[in-house]
């Protein structure tokens, strides 16, 4: 299950995650080992990192060097995963990525649902959904991508009504907060441009 903090509100660093995920299910479908690989990156996300935060530092720490982070991977992992799961680690590091580490996780769930014709599509909303919408949601899916929609579905009251809906890195947000929000907005930039307008005509008297 992945938690709701794990939802990524940077796009850009989504996808290069998903560039990440993309090459470590092939290398595991290479190898034989993805639902292996998937264990292994789960746990490491879920067990190791909520244990001992300080792995998590040290792996994602721009002070801490390549050769030092290269050296705690391979007193880790290696041995103790999957060759190709240490490879990965690897890779990352070579590349200063490991800060990526839980947004790949997260990308390679989606990419495994997806080839198994399977989308997951993360619903949230202020009150819990009734079957009848969730019904509807998954149909109009299923309509759209022609894929099998799995709903995660999330209550936050801050939306305070309609629905926030994510799929890959695109979001449909219908929520009442972010109209609230736009509006706010709008209020904002029209009061500077009035403001602008006003010292431009002082100017244009002097």
């Amino acid at each position: 299950m992945i938690e709701p903090h794990e939802v990524f509100a940077d796009v850009s660093a989504y996808r290069l995650a998903k560039v990440y995920a993309t090459a470590l299910l092939n290398a595991a479908e290479a190898a034989q080992a993805v639902v292996l690989v998937i264990e292994e990156i789960d746990s490491l996300v879920t067990d190791v990192f909520r244990t001992d935060s300080r792995l998590e530092s040290l792996l994602a720490g721009a002070a801490v060097g390549r050769k030092t982070r290269k050296e705690a991977i391979s007193k880790a992992f290696a041995g103790r995963t999957s060759d190709t799961f240490h490879k990965f680690m690897l890779v990352l590091n070579d590349h200063d990525r490991l800060d990526l580490i839980k947004p790949i996780r997260f990308a390679l769930h989606e990419l495994y649902d997806e080839r198994a014709n399977k989308l997951r599509v993360i619903v949230s909303s202020a009150v819990a959904l009734t079957d009848d919408f969730q019904n509807s949601i998954r149909a109009m899916v299923q309509e759209q991508f022609k894929l099998e929609p799995m709903l995660d579905l999330r209550v936050d009251p801050s939306l305070l009504g309609g629905l926030k809906i994510r799929i890959g890195d695109t979001v449909y947000d219908a929520t009442i907060r972010s109209r609230i929000e736009n509006l706010r907005n709008q209020l904002i930039a029209s009061s500077s441009h009035e403001i602008q307008t006003r010292r431009d005509c002082f100017s244009s008297a002097e």
